[in-house]
This record gives structure tokens, sequence and C-alpha cells, in this order.
């Protein structure tokens, strides 16, 4: 094997690497986009929550619960 073999093997692997890294990133970007979208939700739900409250609806709240 030469040593342009060598690196040519070498190229490949960092290639592997450089598009596993993405891919990472790409599943990692996808995740937090999806807990700040339930953040935001548990966040409405929250607000929601101590509206009915602060009303005294609370026939409302248990059947919402």
């Amino acid at each position: 094997m030469s040593d342009a073999d060598n690196l040519q093997g070498g190229k490949k692997v960092k290639d592997k690497n450089k598009d596993l890294a993405v891919l990472v990133d790409e599943r990692l970007a996808e995740i937090n986009n999806s807990v700040a979208t339930l953040s935001g939700k548990l966040d409405d739900m929250e607000k929601h929550l101590e509206q009915l409250e602060s009303t005294g609806d609370f026939e409302e709240l248990h059947e919402e619960v």
C-alpha cells in the first residue's frame, strides 16, 4: 500500500466523519425545534390554567384536565 493510498483512505474516513457530524447537527436542530415548540405549548397551557383559576371557572378547568 502506497502513501497515496493511505492518504486517500484517511480522506474517506474524514469525509465520513464530516457527513456524520452534519447528520448529528441536523438531528440536534430538529430536537431543539421540537423542544422549543413543546415549551411554547406548555407556556400557553399554563397561562390558560392561570386564567381559568383566576376567574374561578373550576368546572371548565375540571373538564379540561
